[in-house]
């Protein structure tokens, strides 16, 4: 019996694709079928889930929101039926182009980035209607005296917040990653106030441009960070007493014998800590790390074609046996189906999708 799971795709939405769309993922024979549209709203580049609460949060990527310079977020009920959101309110993010998100483990708080605002905001979930309240905390990167390290000088002319994540034991600390500072900034997050402290900070290299970071499934003191303009993953270990990041290993993704221009993007770990997996945008591929089970250390496995341009965005399936991609460039959603001894994949299925630049499963 084919086992078939709910995954919903978004973009920057166009006259084609407006807002958030829903599929089902068939984990069988790795086929994605197009179920409709789950939600008209404005450019939501990036979305998460509280599953339990049944809830969705949208980041809407625009530089202005009712007249003001801020980007905003979306809440959504998920409607158990029928898959499709029901709108339950918006905020302004408190920065200029929200771009990422996450909801904490109890359902109590939405923390989000705004990337040319160069801020973090922390919006507190109203636990009766589950609407979400006017922001708890705003935090500045520029007010923590970090700037632009022009490394990139066109990307990195002032701070740029490219992700928010929590750590994966207690969620006492928030991490983000800067891309135009060239820094990951540690928070000590108090889920009491909803608040974000700065706590300490790992500097990457002029020019790295650090995007997303991943914790290694069975073991949370390592994780990695992809930097977008330096295409390089590096290994970090997580001290919790301290709450400082120290760098393990640094390792580049790209061949060696490649030119050409890449934006790497995404990261992701298989559930068994095996493999990881980033995105490259021009080189428009995966790239495939085998995971050193004693040490955590990457070594460079491969590539494999995204079977379309412009990678911004994949997942794994819950069984963690395929890859969906989106390919904003080449407007296609394909399935890759990864070998678990070899951590190897093969193209099964691609999709027509307009300019795809989040994808999640719901399991």
């Amino acid at each position: 019996m084919d086992t078939l799971t709910p995954v919903y795709v978004s973009g920057y939405a166009s006259e084609e694709d407006k807002g958030i769309y829903q599929y089902e993922f068939n984990s069988t024979n790795g086929t994605l079928t197009r179920k409709g549209c789950a939600a008209v709203t404005e450019r939501p580049s990036y979305f998460c889930f509280h599953k339990s609460g049944q809830r969705v949060y949208a980041v809407n990527e625009v530089p202005e929101y009712n007249g003001e310079k801020t980007g905003y977020v979306s809440c959504f009920l998920r409607e158990k039926e029928t898959g499709t959101f029901t709108l339950l309110n918006e905020k302004p993010s408190g920065g200029e182009d929200p771009c990422h998100a996450v909801c904490d483990a109890t359902g109590s708080y939405l923390l989000v980035a705004n990337y040319n605002g160069g801020s973090c905001s922390v919006f507190p979930i109203d636990p009766s209607s589950h609407r979400l309240e006017p922001a708890s905390c705003l935090t500045l990167h520029q007010d923590q005296n970090y700037a632009g390290t022009l490394g990139v000088p066109d990307r990195q002319e002032k701070p740029h917040c490219h992700s928010i994540d929590l750590d994966p034991i207690a969620q006492q600390y928030a991490f983000s990653c800067d891309l135009g500072s060239d820094v990951l900034v540690v928070y000590k997050f108090d889920r009491h106030q909803g608040t974000l402290a700065p706590h300490s900070d790992f500097r990457f290299p002029k020019g790295a441009g650090p995007r997303h970071l991943k914790f290694v499934p069975n073991n949370n003191n390592f994780c990695y960070v992809v930097s977008e303009l330096s295409n390089d993953v590096y290994m970090l270990e997580f001290n919790f007493h301290e709450g400082k990041f120290y760098e393990v290993q640094r390792i580049h993704a790209l061949p060696d014998d490649f030119t050409g221009e890449n934006l790497a993007s995404e990261i992701e770990i298989t559930p068994n800590s095996k493999f990881l997996y980033v995105s490259m945008r021009g080189h428009d591929t995966i790239a495939i790390f085998r995971i050193d089970e004693r040490t955590g250390k990457l070594s460079l496995v491969g590539h494999h074609s995204t079977g379309g341009k412009h990678p911004r965005h994949f997942t794994l399936d819950p069984t963690g046996n395929f890859i969906l991609v989106a390919n904003k460039d080449s407007n296609n959603l394909v399935v890759l189906k990864i070998n678990n001894e070899t951590g190897l994949l093969e193209q099964v299925s691609t999709t027509h999708h307009v300019e795809p630049t989040c994808i999640q499963c719901w399991a």
